[in-house]
């Protein structure tokens, strides 16, 4: 190259554009690499955000049985009695018992499910929890059962394996008698809830 060589014209002046272009290309590859990068990282928290989120937590409480204010008298309940055990004349003997305490019995019979263990099941409908306190009391360790229906009766009664006697009176304790427990009301709150 000499001094009358134009600029621009000698062998040198390529290679620095070379190597701009290298650089260039470098840097292009390095802001998408980490554009990329940033990309990803928001997604995987976004994925971790919404699987916070899209489970929301429930809450439950189990209200508390209250035994009723007032229960009424054996001579206000209507009860049915029914043999769950192989026991012959196990529900007359019962109804009879039940009869003698003052209670009003209207049917007797077997149940429709035998009772493998256990006292008692003392059967009510929910507005009768009152009169099924009322019999379990002369039928210690019964089981209180709400049901859907109880057919024209207040109670029924589905004597098991291990029932005795109806006790006296006297030894009737409305106190002893374990209410059932209440099945839990659970709320989940809503996506769109504050």
């Amino acid at each position: 190259m000499t001094m009358l060589t134009p600029l621009g014209a000698g062998g040198q002046s390529r290679r620095p554009r070379r190597w701009i272009r290298m650089i260039v290309a470098v840097l292009v590859l390095v802001a998408v690499g980490a554009a990329a990068f940033g990309a990803w990282r928001w997604w995987q928290q976004r994925d971790d955000q919404a699987s916070t989120t899209a489970a929301p937590s429930t809450t439950c409480r189990t209200p508390s049985a209250k035994t009723p204010k007032q229960l009424p008298r054996p001579p206000q309940v209507t009860v049915a009695v029914a043999n769950g055990t192989d026991r012959p004349g196990l529900a007359l003997d019962t109804a009879d018992a039940l009869a003698s305490r003052g209670f009003v019995v209207a049917d007797i019979g077997n149940s429709t499910k035998p009772i493998r263990e256990g006292v008692a099941l003392v059967r009510y409908t929910e507005p009768n929890l009152a009169a099924a306190i009322t019999v379990a009391s002369y039928m210690p360790g019964s089981e209180l059962t709400q049901v859907r229906r109880v057919p024209d009766v207040d109670v029924s009664v589905w004597l098991g394996p291990q029932f005795d006697d109806v006790v006296p009176s006297a030894d009737a304790d409305p106190g002893s008698v374990r209410l059932p427990t209440a099945a839990p009301i659970c709320r989940t709150p809503s996506f769109d809830s504050p």
